[in-house]
């Protein structure tokens, strides 16, 4: 037999490497495009996010996708938190655009307050032949803010509701002014701090200048019962010596008139008994 020639043999295996590189070869950046969308638009410490992916393909190709996943930056390494779509891959026909249902994400109540970067990861396959790819967006950001500002954001137009009240309300009582001044102290303090993004010390005046309101309410309100006590005995005392009186001068004028009494029975004695020592007249 004659040898098979070593070039007819070089081309299968040419054949075969390209199909083998392309088996494993990647997406191609542009080929896919993932767009978040987030239920809101405010992120604090603690929250628990909502996110819908919205997968777009800029490829030819069908592309079979069996994971999709967020990885931020207070994550450890290779950490997702997604869908596996393995049991049941989601096909995106090409050029298609396929949304997925929404996700939880759970922000860190110790996660530090500011800017964070994350990136969606998509594993799946490509074409006829279901090449792998592993496909990640480029970087993004989320803001987070400090779960002190939501609670203090919060109890702000209340306590601010709860001052003006007070003010209006022209307390009376020593104690009570003394406690609304302590507490527009504190309110004016928070608002400060608030500017000044110094969250914890700001809720924690505001919260103050709210005990301090509580405070004054109650004083006003002892001091004005304990008034009307004291304007209530007044006027008990006031009508007990009207009634003294009254009674100290019925009894005067009642003994007036005995003595007045006992006074004509004597003259009349006395004017009977002379009468009867005179002789009589001849």
């Amino acid at each position: 037999m004659k040898a098979f020639p070593l070039r007819l043999i070089a081309i299968p295996i040419c054949i075969i490497c390209v199909l083998n590189v392309g088996l494993v070869s990647a997406l191609n950046q542009n080929e896919v495009s993932v767009s978040p969308s987030w239920s809101t638009e405010v992120h604090y410490q603690g929250d628990t996010a909502i996110i819908t992916l919205i997968l777009t393909s800029n490829s030819s190709d069908t592309l079979t996708i069996d994971h999709i996943g967020i990885h931020f930056d207070w994550m450890a390494a290779d950490s997702f938190v997604g869908r596996d779509l393995s049991a049941n891959p989601v096909v995106v026909p090409s050029y298609g655009v396929h949304i997925f249902d929404a996700m939880a994400v759970q922000i860190p109540a110790n996660v530090s307050a500011g800017s964070h970067s994350y990136f969606i990861g998509v594993d799946g396959t490509q074409g006829t032949f279901s090449v792998t790819f592993s496909w990640n967006s480029p970087s993004l950001t989320l803001q987070i803010l400090d779960s002190n500002s939501k609670i203090f954001n919060a109890l702000l137009p209340q306590v601010s509701n709860n001052l003006s009240r007070a003010i209006n309300a022209t307390y009376q009582g020593a104690e009570a002014k003394s406690l609304l001044e302590q507490a527009q102290t504190e309110f004016s303090q928070s608002i400060m701090l608030a500017s000044q993004e110094k969250w914890a010390e700001a809720l924690s005046s505001l919260q103050n200048a709210s005990s301090y309101l509580e405070q004054a309410e109650a004083a006003e309100q002892r001091y004005t019962e304990q008034n009307a006590q004291q304007q209530t005995l007044l006027l008990c005392v006031a009508v007990a010596a009207v009634a003294v009186a009254i009674a100290v001068s019925v009894i005067a004028v009642i003994v007036r008139r005995k003595r007045k009494q006992t006074d004509a029975v004597v003259d009349d004695s006395v004017i009977d008994d002379s009468a009867v020592d005179q002789p009589p007249e001849t």
